[in-house]
């Protein structure tokens, strides 16, 4: 008997696995790269269409996506000269959630999960004062996570903005390795 309740508890334990938890994330645009650009003006445009159907759930957050994006912009672009104009257009940035079933779930975990996929599309434009195209680039990140169907409105919001803050990561990164690519003539 003494052993059962051994075995018993020593499962219990087993089956009581942590679970990763997400730190709140905060926002600090600060930590990406800066960028100065021989033009007179920096525009931004959204030219994309928000979609608020199943399944994209960025419109239910306090802090869409791409007010992340407008936030990054106007943190990290300065506008030093006196011709040319810099405009950065936000093709898409989009966040959906999808449910699948998860296969590979052993007896006690869920079977159902959330797909979360947050997809960015930016072009960076410079035009000089005829309005001509001098350069451009286009820049695109995609990143997923996964969670599980039943889990708090907080845990939610932690594993959004994780996402979203590491999708800003990607962008930046990949922003910084195409304008120095594209556009270093006119990047100090």
């Amino acid at each position: 008997m003494k052993k059962i309740i051994i075995l018993f508890f020593f499962l219990l334990n087993f089956a009581c696995q942590p679970i990763e938890k997400i730190d709140n994330v905060v926002f600090d645009n600060n930590q990406f790269p800066k960028f100065e650009f021989l033009s007179k003006s920096i525009e931004i445009d959204l030219d994309f269409e928000k979609k608020i159907t199943d399944p994209f759930i960025g419109h239910t957050l306090k802090v869409s996506p791409s007010q992340r994006i407008i936030n990054w912009v106007n943190d990290n672009f300065i506008a030093i000269g006196n011709e040319n104009s810099f405009k950065i257009t936000i093709l898409d940035a989009s966040l959906k959630q999808t449910k699948f079933e998860n296969t590979k779930a052993k007896n006690f975990n869920e079977k159902t999960n959330y797909k979360y996929e947050l997809f960015y599309l930016v072009e960076f434009s410079l035009f000089d004062d005829s309005k001509n195209l001098v350069a451009s680039t286009l820049v695109e990140t995609s990143r997923t996570t996964t969670s599980g169907l039943y889990i708090s409105i907080q845990e939610k919001e932690n594993i959004l903005k994780d996402l979203i803050y590491q999708s800003l990561i990607d962008l930046s990164n990949e922003s910084d390795l195409l304008l120095k690519k594209y556009m270093s003539d006119f990047i100090l």
